[in-house]
């Protein structure tokens, strides 16, 4: 018996579990070079390893979804292309890791101008305690990247257009940003990663703290922004990463099972712990 007529097997068995329809929005992956290239990465927390020799490409201009239980190692991976695992003690990364083929852990490399490059837009939206254009502005001038007031009026409002935001407060840029909505606040976010020009942008579970309506603009953002951005989301909705991306990755115990186009991964898998996984029979 193959793989897909297993599945629909299983699904014939359970009459309720099934797959997630791959939307017409997520597409198909056009052909572009790989932005990040990874190979036998290995993350270890003291003695404790939480990563096994995880090796795959990542496209550019795409959206490339990670996915799989809680404590597989999603957001640890994700953590490892702007070397915030750096800042935990005792953490400990192996193997290679190269953006645009350059290695992002070789002693030359400065973290801070790496997190710079490679921009990332947690969980829960986390807004400076400044105004709306403040947030905007704030990575621009510590990196100087405009020279006079009206440099920077651009930048912000290119950021806060990009990031879908600029028509509901352009009105009150001087507004504290912690004053907007909760999805508002996290496309601020994202408009205040895109400010600096990043090559990368990193979302760790960008949604799951936000409604219905407000994970929809943030979704419409992501399918607008991959046609400039390589972008990488960790989700927990087998549903979303159905919607918005075009590649998926599934982990499981920290292993990475298999990668491929979003429409394989669902509707055909080559492994049955990831057909059991996005049926909902484990996770």
């Amino acid at each position: 018996m193959n793989l897909s007529s297993a599945s629909s097997e299983r699904g014939q068995r359970s009459g309720t579990l099934s797959a997630p329809v791959v939307s017409a929005r997520g597409g198909s992956l056009t052909q572009h070079a790989n932005k990040v290239s990874a190979r036998d990465v290995c993350v270890y927390y003291g003695d404790k390893q939480a990563l096994f020799d995880v090796s795959m490409d990542i496209p550019d201009r795409a959206v490339t979804a990670f996915i799989g239980p809680s404590g597989c190692g999603k957001t640890t991976f994700l953590r490892c292309f702007n070397r915030m695992n750096d800042t935990i003690d005792h953490c400990r990364v192996t193997g290679s890791l190269e953006i645009e083929g350059k290695d992002a852990y070789a002693k030359t490399v400065d973290p801070v101008v790496l997190r710079t490059r490679v921009g990332m837009v947690f969980q829960k939206p986390n807004p400076f305690p400044k105004s709306i254009y403040e947030n905007v502005a704030y990575g621009p001038r510590i990196h100087g990247m405009a020279k006079t007031k009206a440099d920077m009026d651009v930048v912000v409002e290119r950021s806060l257009r990009r990031a879908g935001l600029w028509e509901e407060v352009k009105d009150r840029l001087a507004q504290p940003g912690t004053g907007l909505s909760g999805g508002q606040q996290q496309r601020l976010v994202i408009a205040r990663t895109v400010a600096v020009e990043p090559d990368i942008i990193l979302m760790d579970e960008p949604c799951s703290a936000l409604d219905p309506i407000a994970t929809a603009k943030i979704e419409e953002l992501m399918d607008e922004m991959r046609e400039n951005y390589c972008i990488v989301i960790v989700t927990h909705s087998m549903a979303q990463a159905a919607r918005v991306s075009q590649r998926t990755a599934f982990f499981h115990l920290g292993k990475l099972v298999e990668t491929g186009p979003t429409e394989e991964i669902f509707t055909n898998p080559r492994d049955t712990r990831t057909q059991d996984y996005i049926t909902g029979r484990f996770g």
